[in-house]
């Protein structure tokens, strides 16, 4: 099959064309080579073709763009259900004209065309597209002799009238409301259809009240031969509960039913009597009495080994014994008392088989927990490099700014393909970056600086260049060719680098002094707590536990940052540091600055902490008087062993008697004064502070050994995307999405940035969507008042929140998966990237609606912005740069206002390697002189157009290269470029060799290597590592001469660009001492 077709399939079934591939339903083709990551696989695949033969399949790294291992077979699965192509959304747009033409339908009818028109997708195309695609098959079709399973026929029945209900209901609205919609038989199974295809699959039926009640249902049907359709089935239901006497048919056998599921005459019924459980709420020695006394054999069924575990130990105590099996399946009778491992909605008892069987909660009280993720395949997972983190220039378009080392802030403004006299005559290209001499075409980038002055960077030389990268809306000021002002900013921002840095160290060095409590290695019951977690750790967060427990065995007093967005499990990694710290007698503090994240961690570690004999205690206004008294003298006396509260736990009057943790979520919302007093307890006590604004982890290179500090940025292994929408305000929009939602027991964020109007949106959602709950939320209003509004929302006691963007990040809501951001044209990038951060928590998808104006309502900016939004909703370089926006805010709020200026002046990317320069220099490493050598040797090292086709792609690759370290790293990129891109072309293999060639002159102090026809031309610095007996020896040989200004001329043997090379890495490693 030709890959032209393969791509236009692709391209229908839902895949997006990026490159680098790295995430699921993303492809990219470069010449005969297909990367795709397809969602039937945890590893994207490289499929290269030999014409239109698949020639081999190899499993790729996203993260290393390296093939890992050969495959017999790639499974591409689609990436929605319905496969649709341009020429499909352009039909149903001169379809849809004619099929909507009345006057109502025209404003809704233009948005959609707008798209479809140019062969576009639009918001909810998949309801609209069978006008022209008709829905021909449903899941039923996919079934073979499958076995039906109903729970509670007569409930399936009521639930399916109030769909079918709902949906005409929507249906009529909409097309009142002059919304394009089609009925609901084009697009689901109607009642009678439904009824049929039920009727040919066998099926057990699970009846709590038994056939007996079901056949009652049967008699009392208001009409006795008429056919079963959607308005006699609705209507049989309105007249129920007042009909309570309706005539009866003749004969219950002829009739025929209304129900989907008629109930089948003379089919065994088998009854099993089964009784709730009793449940003990965490009272043992009642659960123990009933051990002993009991006749029951018992099964308990714990959500995770470690769970069962404590109970076997909890029960061994007492001297009871019972066979802990790892899986249901093991379980047997032989044993009078089972724990095993499993999940089960609720505990139950079977009289006539003596068998009980309890779960967590029947044990230890209610205990809220969300469904696992599906078990995986686990691979093994490595430690990002860093240097992936760094700009590399793949995400460069025309216009970005950027960093010359040596010259300044610049505007790149492409590459260009420039004619170069041949080596050997008098022709000379003079540049900025020193003497370029070739033949034939070289390939510079272009850089303009202030006044119109333009610089052509060699593009083996791109180690000099890097993105600039600062906040959001920061533009800066382009500086002069050869003037001054440049090495002045780069001067000032190494002294507060200076400054910074000796800070730290002094910090760094009153922790060394003072002596802490050392823990131990790790507990059995510690190892129990951390199995009894029922998510499987991400590579991070492994991390994160290794190096927080290696801080608490250590003597010193342990300082350590989590960093990681809300979900990502920073609170679990500090759970396990405060139970190793209460496993030794010692107690730990839980700080958070506003009463609601109090509340959610006392809840958070009550439930996680709930099996063991640990008391967790909280102290906020949620507390009375008294029982905020009542807890201060637990705390005096060593009772509580963990308190969760605000900065009242900082207060003078509070003794904690044994301190030896100290957990601060969101230090930075502190006062001066509450800081003050965190930093004097952070000299005696171990201290986890916890952070939801991203930091990029290069800062975290450069800190290193000054600030510890762990990043968590991998999300949960079942986190989904979140769908993002750009749509049109309009009433039906708000409807369908809170309803939706709704529907599915969730919660909803309305974010409008207006106080004056915000309760005019509330009462329009309020009419709208009338059983919705609605709490409004602004920061006009007082802090109680908020807190209870949003406390009400973490209860589940509101289902949409209409607020505005005051509401604070770091609350986890995994119910609130829908986000509506009204004039989303008004936001910034990172506003919105952050906004939008607040839903998609949980397993469950995620939706965020960007509500924008009409587009003739728009001015030019906000127009633009409407460009980049768009841009940003399909995850492209817009979420990219939003992400990275946002890290930068990050790294300024921890480093400080003034080190931020700094940031904001030279760029991110340079701040950190100077910063890191500073560290090792104040820390007394050695430090090589920053030294580059030029070398001319008119040898075509250019990567071709027809290579790597995309310009970012190309320059990512020249930026690499000429930035690669050593000899392993040039190797692993070569071998990655030959993996993506297929065999190394001469002029591709001549850079790497230069790209040696260059690394090896600057380590021993060569300034310039030039070619001249058959003449070379060696510069040496004073610095120089030659040894001087071997120069002396390579110049008496009679073919050499050194001059006393440092410059070796010899001639050269060879004509051949390859030899040459070589010829110069020789006497190189001749000379070198």
């Amino acid at each position: 099959m030709p890959i032209e077709l393969i791509v236009d399939q692709l391209i229908a079934s839902g895949y997006v064309r990026e490159e680098p591939v790295g995430s699921v339903g993303e492809f990219s083709v470069r010449g005969g080579i297909l990367d795709i990551f397809s969602p039937a696989h945890e590893s994207p695949h490289r499929i290269e073709f030999f014409g239109d033969t698949v020639d081999s399949i190899r499993e790729f790294d996203p993260e290393t763009q390296r093939s890992v291992g050969r495959l017999n077979e790639s499974i591409i699965v689609p990436m929605r259900e319905l496969c649709i192509r341009r020429e499909d959304f352009m039909k149903w747009a001169d379809r849809a004209s004619q099929h909507w033409n009345d006057d109502r339908f025209r404003r809704d009818l233009r948005a959609h065309i707008a798209h479809a028109g140019r062969g576009e997708a639009f918001p909810g195309w998949e309801y609209l597209v069978p006008l022209t695609k008709p829905l021909n098959s449903s899941g039923f079709d996919y079934f073979k002799e499958a076995l039906l399973v109903m729970d509670e026929p007569a409930e399936i029945e009521r639930t399916a009238v109030e769909f079918y209900d709902m949906l005409e209901e929507r249906y009529a609205r909409m097309d009142d409301e002059g919304a394009l919609a089609l009925p609901p038989a084009s697009l689901f199974l109607m009642p009678e259809e439904l009824r049929s295809r039920l009727n040919d699959f066998a099926r057990i039926e699970l009846r709590l009240l038994g056939c007996a009640a079901a056949a009652t249902d049967e008699r009392f049907l208001p009409l006795a031969a008429a056919p079963p359709t959607f308005e006699i089935l609705k209507a049989a239901r309105q007249q129920e509960p007042d009909n309570a006497t309706p005539e009866l048919p003749e004969s219950p056998e002829k009739a025929t039913t209304l129900f989907l599921l008629a109930l089948a005459h003379g089919t065994p019924e088998v009854e099993i009597i089964s009784q709730s459980p009793r449940r003990y709420h965490g009272r043992i020695q009642h659960l123990i009495e009933d051990l002993q006394s009991g006749p029951f054999s018992t099964i308990f069924v714990m959500p995770s080994l470690g769970l069962a575990e404590r109970v076997r130990d909890m029960l061994s105590e007492y001297a009871i014994s019972a066979e802990l099996c790892p899986s249901l399946d093991m379980t047997h009778r032989a044993a009078e008392r089972v724990i095993t491992v499993g999940r089960l909605a609720n505990g139950f008892t079977l009289p006539a088989a003596a068998l009980s069987l309890l779960i967590e909660t029947d044990v230890f009280g209610d205990i809220e927990r969300q469904a696992p993720p599906p078990l995986t395949r686990k691979r093994p997972q490595k430690k990002k490099s860093f240097a992936a983190f760094m700009s590399d220039l793949g995400d460069l378009k025309v216009g970005d700014y950027v960093v010359h080392i040596d010259h300044g802030i610049g505007q790149f403004q492409g590459l260009r393909q420039i004619a170069v006299a041949a080596s050997g005559t008098a022709a000379q290209f003079n540049m900025a970056e020193g003497l370029v001499r070739s033949g034939g075409e070289r390939e510079f980038m272009l850089l303009t600086y202030a006044e119109g002055a333009k610089l052509y960077v060699p593009v083996e030389r791109l180690d000099l260049i890097q993105k600039f990268s600062a906040a959001e809306g920061n533009k800066p000021h382009l500086d002069r060719l050869g003037g001054v002002g440049w090495e002045k900013t780069k001067a000032r921002a190494k002294r507060a680098m200076r400054d910074l840095a000796e800070e730290l160290l002094k910090l760094y060095a009153e922790r060394k002094l003072v002596s802490g409590f050392a823990y131990g290695e790790d507990t059995p019951w510690q190892h129990e707590f951390e199995d009894a977690f029922e998510y499987q750790l991400t590579p991070d967060q492994i991390s994160a536990v290794e190096d927080v427990k290696a801080g608490m065995q250590s003597s010193e007093p342990m300082d350590r940052l989590i960093v990681g967005d809300v979900g990502y499990g920073k609170t679990e990694v500090a759970m396990r540091a405060a139970f190793k710290a209460v496993s030794e007698g010692k107690q730990v503090a839980v700080l958070a600055p506003t009463t609601v994240l109090v509340y959610q961690h006392y809840k958070t570690f009550q439930q996680r902490f709930g099996a063991f004999p640990v008391r967790v205690e909280m102290l906020s206004r949620f507390r009375s008087q008294k029982e905020q008294k009542e807890v201060v003298k637990t705390l005096e006396s060593g009772i509580v062993d963990i308190v969760v509260g605000t900065h009242r736990l900082l207060s003078k009057d509070i003794t904690i008697k044994d301190l030896g943790l100290l957990i601060v979520d969101e230090e930075q919302r502190f006062g001066v004064a509450h800081k003050e007093r965190i930093k004097q307890m952070r000299k005696r006590v171990d201290v986890i502070s916890m952070s939801a604004t991203p930091i990029p982890r290069t800062l975290n290179m450069s800190l290193a050994g000054l600030r510890d500090m762990s990043i968590i940025e991998t999300p949960p292994r079942d986190r989904l995307a979140i769908q993002t929408h750009v749509v049109q305000f309009s009433e039906s929009v708000l409807r369908s999405a809170i309803e939706l939602e709704l529907q599915r027991g969730g919660q909803v964020f309305f974010v409008h940035n207006r106080v004056e109007t915000i309760y005019s949106i509330a009462e329009l959602i309020g009419r709208l969507v009338r059983e919705a709950r609605i709490g409004v939320g602004h920061g006009q209003m007082g802090e109680k008042e908020l807190e209870e509004v949003m406390l009400k929302f973490v209860r589940h006691d509101l289902d949409v929140l209409v607020s505005t963007t005051i509401i604070e990040n770091g609350i986890d809501i995994p119910l609130a998966n829908t986000i509506i951001i009204n004039r989303a044209d008004r936001y910034g990038l990172s506003q919105l990237y952050q906004l939008r951060g607040r839903v998609g928590r949980s397993n469950r998808r995620a939706y965020a609606y960007l509500l924008i104006p009409p587009e003739d309502e728009l001015t030019d900016i906000a127009r633009r912005r409407l460009a980049a939004i768009r841009e940003f909703s399909d995850l492209g370089a817009g979420f990219r740069i939003a992400a990275l926006d946002l890290e930068l805010r990050g790294a300024g709020n921890l480093l400080g206002a003034q080190q931020s200026g700094h940031i904001e002046s030279i760029g991110f990317d340079l701040y950190t390697s100077m910063l890191e320069r500073t560290v090792r220099e104040l820390k007394g490493e050695q430090i090589d002189e920053e030294s580059s050598a030029n070398i001319n040797l008119g040898v075509d090292i250019r990567i071709p157009e027809d290579f790597i086709r995309d310009m970012s792609q190309r320059l990512r690759a020249y930026k690499r290269i000429s930035s690669a370290k050593d000899e392993d790293e040039l190797n692993a990129i070569r071998s990655e470029i030959a993996d993506r891109f297929g065999p190394i072309p001469e002029s591709v293999a001549s850079l790497f060799t230069y790209a040696r060639l260059r690394r090896e002159a600057s380590r021993i102090g060569v300034v310039s290597i030039d070619r001249e026809a058959d003449r070379l031309t060696i510069k040496f610095a004073e610095s120089a590592r030659i040894d001087p007996e071997k120069l002396v020896g390579f110049v008496s040989k009679g073919t050499a001469r050194f001059t006393p200004a440092g410059v070796l001329k010899l001639q050269i043997e060879s004509d051949d660009d390859q030899a040459v090379m070589h010829e110069v890495q020789d006497i190189l490693t001749t000379l070198q001492n």
